[in-house]
This record gives C-alpha cells, sequence and structure tokens, in this order.
C-alpha cells in the first residue's frame, strides 16, 4: 500500500506543520510553529528555503497568485515569497491567549483555520472561514485543541477534529459548497482505541480520510462511512499533519514534532515522504 518513508527535507523545524504541495509539483510548503519559520523544499533536490516569521505559525494556505495565507498567533497574514515579508490581513479572533493552529483551503478556496489557547488550560479553541475577500466567520467554539481539516467535494463534506486527550473526536458536516456552510455536525469517528490522537488530515480521492496519529507512530484512516481502515506504522512518534501529490507516482508528505534533541537522527522534526503503491 505505500513505500517506506524517508526524509525529503534537508531542514528540520522543532514542531513541522500544515505541509502544502504544490500545484506545479515543484516544491512542498510547510512551518515550524514553535521555531516561528515557514519554509519551502524543492521536490527535486529536498533543498529548503526557510523564512522567519514574526509570531508562531500554525497553518498555511496556498492562492493561485502564489501569495500564501498564514495563521499566526494574532491573526492571518499574507506572505509574498517574492519579497519574504508577512502583512497583517484579518484578525478573526480578538482573544490574545489563543493561537491559529491547523487549516485547509475549501475546494472555492476558502481558508478555514482553528485556534486553540496558548496554555491548553480551557476550551477556547474556534473554526473560522476567511473568505478570499478576508471577510470571516466563527463557525464552531468551545474546543480544546481543534485540527483535522478537510474537505471531500463529492460526497459535500466537511471533516474536523478535537485533539485534546479527553475528546479525541473527528467530526463531519453536510457542506454547501456555493456557500461555504457546513451542516448537520455529527461524530464520524473516535479514536480512543488508537494509539495517537488525532491531528493534521487529508482526503484522498477515494474519499479516505487519512489523520496523523500524534504521539503513536501512525497514521489513522477512515473509510466515508466512518469505518476504521488499517492504520499505516510511522517511523517516529510524532506526525502532525499528512498530504498527498495526486499525480503519478503519487506520494505522501508527512510532518513530524520533534519531542526531543537526540531525536534528530530519527527523522522527528523533519518531512518524510513515502510513495503510494
Amino acid at each position: 500500500m505505500i513505500s517506506a518513508f524517508e526524509i525529503f527535507s534537508d531542514r528540520w523545524g522543532f514542531l513541522g506543520e500544515s505541509p502544502i504541495w504544490s500545484e506545479d509539483g515543484k516544491c512542498l510548503w510547510w512551518v515550524d510553529t514553535e521555531g516561528c519559520r515557514l519554509l519551502r523544499t524543492d521536490a527535486a533536490s529536498g533543498k529548503t528555503e526557510v523564512w522567519g516569521a514574526p509570531e508562531a505559525v500554525g497553518c498555511i494556505a496556498l492562492r493561485p497568485d502564489g501569495i500564501l495565507l498564514a495563521g499566526l498567533a494574532s491573526g492571518i497574514f499574507l506572505f509574498d515569497p517574492a519579497n519574504g515579508r508577512f502583512d497583517p490581513a484579518c484578525s478573526p479572533e480578538s482573544r490574545t491567549d489563543v493561537r491559529f493552529n491547523d487549516g485547509a483551503l475549501d475546494p472555492r478556496g476558502r481558508f478555514w483555520a482553528s485556534t486553540m489557547h496558548l496554555e491548553l488550560t480551557e476550551p477556547a479553541g474556534a473554526v473560522f472561514c476567511i473568505e478570499a475577500d478576508l471577510a470571516h466567520r466563527r463557525l464552531f467554539d468551545g474546543l480544546w485543541t481543534p485540527n483535522g481539516l478537510a474537505f471531500d467535494p463529492v460526497r459535500h463534506r466537511m471533516y474536523f477534529s478535537d485533539s485534546h486527550p479527553t475528546v479525541q473526536t473527528i467530526w463531519v458536516c453536510d457542506y454547501d459548497l456555493a456557500t461555504g456552510t457546513p451542516s448537520n455536525r455529527r461524530v464520524f469517528a473516535t479514536t480512543h482505541d488508537f494509539a495517537g490522537r488525532p491531528d493534521g488530515a487529508f482526503i484522498d480521492d477515494n474519499g479516505i480520510y487519512w489523520i496523523a496519529g500524534v504521539g503513536g507512530s501512525q497514521l489513522l484512516r477512515f473509510a466515508p462511512s466512518g469505518e476504521a481502515l488499517e492504520p499505516v506504522s510511522f517511523p517516529v512518534t510524532h506526525p502532525t499533519k499528512i498530504v498527498m501529490n495526486r499525480a503519478n507516482p503519487r506520494s505522501v508528505f508527512v510532518t513530524t514534532r520533534r519531542t526531543a534533541p537526540e531525536e534528530e537522527k530519527h527523522a522527528s522534526g523533519h518531512v518524510l515522504r513515502a510513495m503510494l503503491l
């Protein structure tokens, strides 16, 4: 089903997150949240460019014009790789004790991004929709660590999860793509019986929901029905988010978190790649 994972990038991060595969197939964008860095890894060589960010970077999305949307601690920023500058775009959240965490584009280019409490002492997280014109809406709140944002345009679905150990739940909503409106939120699956909590996710061409089992050395997979499929073993303990290159040969990219300095030799904090067989 999948080949052995190998290190894809020549740089590592403390908390690798939010991998974005470029549509032209030339690079992978990702972030080091705790290192306050944005990274771009060349697909052919693995060479990685690095830009410092003014705040912790939780999530990114790539617009068709090549500008990135970035969810930082204080709000949504625009990043232009031509000048390397982060410019404030909008501030959907008024609280200063939260930061942006996970994010995903819907098929119409809306940026859905979630926030989490910095100290995780209360369920202060929320999920926002940022429109192309940077207008924004708050759709879900009362969450601890919202993650797992993904869209299935074939089945008209939106997914998101809460990674907190006491929750570990993945929800699915019916999704009106024309208006960007989710409805009928319901439990899709829980991960209490699996190694690893639900983190960043991706929907493949068959509608299978892949989600990183952070802390459990696994990539978890669920059929559209919510049935748990066989997990994919992962070589380090903390995978954080998965993305796929849908072109042939198809490949999987996974960001990881480093939990101890000596883990560098075990590929923690890198981006890992495997081929879909």
